[in-house]
């Protein structure tokens, strides 16, 4: 039924509503990395934007100055991700906690320091992006927003599916561990060393993949998307979705990508709404804080636990469910 209702829906669906859509599952899949890293293996980065910047202009510079193919230019941006990593997940080998996030947060503006100069050199100038073609894969050329949409809910539901089942593995249950009490874990024989770097590594690998796609899809990459702003967005994903639920980072990505176009439509509808301009930007921002907050206040596990809560009543439903920690006196 949900793959009838996802094969049809861009067919009873406007252009512009399938390309909030396709989004929603570009920040999808950024968000399952961060997941992975933050989540499961409990690093926590605050350089999820840099990794995006990364595999967009790793794309720029194979695409325009190499003519590289489509084929060709995805996969190296995910080497170029995995490359920066390792190296950003070196300093979590010593630094844990705020320590870690201020070393990713270090790494977030160099490397955004090094897009804007190649952005200034090669752009039309400094605050202007650098245009790329639509890609094609051999005589099919992705172009337009109904394309974009089946390439990316196929590469969505793989990318899903892949880390549903690596969890379930080898480096799942060690990044669990970790997580959980990282001294234990190395005391029962897990590696800290290499899955903290495999963690960042596959973290940075499909945060670059992400940006290369939205590189693709948008035609055009340009440093100011990728700020510090948006790395917060990322980890109000995996902290309203719930920490160690790669499902629920997925559908709160498609939530936090639509809100900022929710707010903006209902502005709409007052009277000369263009006076609310800085106004409507203000209350975007601050609505993800206030997502964040109240989740964290009310709901710290996030919308995982909700859905989990009604999955269980309507599985008992009409019993009434009590907890098993509960103890009546």
């Amino acid at each position: 039924m949900a793959l009838s209702v996802a094969l049809l829906l861009p067919v009873a669906s406007s252009t512009y509503f399938v390309h909030l859509l396709n989004l929603c599952f570009l920040s999808a899949i950024g968000a399952l990395g961060l997941m992975l890293l933050t989540g499961y293996c409990g690093q926590i980065s605050l350089g999820h934007a840099a990794f995006l910047a990364v595999g967009a202009f790793t794309t720029v510079i194979l695409t325009v100055h190499v003519g590289a193919p489509f084929i060709l230019v995805v996969p190296t941006a995910a080497l170029a991700g995995a490359l920066l990593g390792f190296i950003v997940g070196l300093p979590s080998l010593r630094f844990r906690g705020v320590y870690l996030a201020i070393s990713t947060l270090a790494m977030h503006y160099a490397i955004i320091f090094l897009a804007t100069s190649y952005q200034a050199k090669f752009g039309q100038s400094a605050s202007a992006g650098i245009t790329i073609a639509d890609p094609s894969i051999g005589p099919l050329v992705l172009r337009g927003d109904h394309a974009w949409y089946y390439f990316l809910l196929v590469l969505l539901t793989l990318t899903t599916a892949c880390c549903l089942n690596l969890v379930r593995t080898r480096p799942g249950r060690a990044w669990m561990a970790i997580r959980d009490r990282d001294i234990a874990a190395q005391a029962l024989g897990v590696n800290l060393a290499r899955f903290k770097l495999l963690a960042f590594m596959t973290s940075s690998t499909l945060a670059s993949i992400s940006g290369s796609l939205l590189a693709y899809y948008s035609n055009v990459v340009t440093v100011e998307k990728y700020t510090l702003d948006l790395a917060v967005i990322y980890v109000a994903m995996i902290i309203v979705g719930g920490m160690g639920s790669i499902l629920g980072a997925r559908r709160v990505a498609i939530y936090i990508t639509l809100l900022p176009f929710g707010i903006d439509s209902l502005f709409s509808y007052l009277p000369r709404a263009w006076r609310f301009g800085s106004t409507i930007f203000g209350i975007q921002v601050g609505a993800v804080g206030v997502c964040i907050i109240l989740f964290l206040l009310f709901e710290p596990k996030g919308l995982a636990e909700i859905w989990h809560r009604i999955e269980t009543y309507f599985d008992r439903w009409p019993f009434r469910y009590r907890p098993l920690d509960t103890v009546r006196r």
